[in-house]
């Protein structure tokens, strides 16, 4: 399963697509919790009680911005990297696959704090958050997969190159 001179190999499709999914889901749900916190404005929190503890906690702003603004970015910029990736084809190789990773991995420990902090410190939970870090943990388990696809592709090729 080998890549052509102009396109991306077939997992790497589905590896994009993953990607832009997650990235659009996560758009979703960080634009809302951003519309919430600039309007002032009360989380709909269905399944839990704790999201508008959260949402107003001193643990919600980072440098003065929003988490959530914070995670809009992050998810846009995965966004434009799966785009890209998708566009270029073959001619920038993994690189984008790698970037992707390195901000899925980024945003999951990012993740995991906020989790902490909502457990531990707050002790409150919001559904929200909870669900962009499962978008976050997805984004990484799918680059991850890629990673090592394309790993695997590297040393078949090698090995057919011996």
């Amino acid at each position: 399963m080998g890549k052509s001179e102009t396109g991306l190999a077939r997992y790497e499709k589905v590896i994009a697509a993953f990607i832009v999914l997650l990235s659009i889901a996560g758009i979703g749900v960080s634009s809302y919790l951003t519309y919430v916190h600039w309007l002032d404005k009360s989380v709909v929190c269905v399944v839990t009680s704790g999201c508008n503890e959260v949402a107003e906690s001193e643990y919600a702003r980072l440098f003065g911005i929003p988490v959530a603004f914070v995670g809009l970015l992050g998810y846009v910029a995965l966004l434009a990297t799966a785009v890209s990736w998708l566009l270029s084809g073959h001619r920038w190789d993994n690189w984008p696959l790698m970037a992707a990773w390195g901000m899925a991995l980024g945003g999951v420990a990012f993740s995991a704090y906020l989790t902490y902090v909502e457990l531990f410190v707050i002790d409150a939970v919001c559904i929200w958050c909870v669900i962009s870090a499962v978008f976050m943990v997805g984004m990484l388990v799918v680059t991850t997969v890629g990673l090592l696809l394309s790993e695997g592709e590297q040393d078949e090729v090698d090995f057919d190159s011996a």
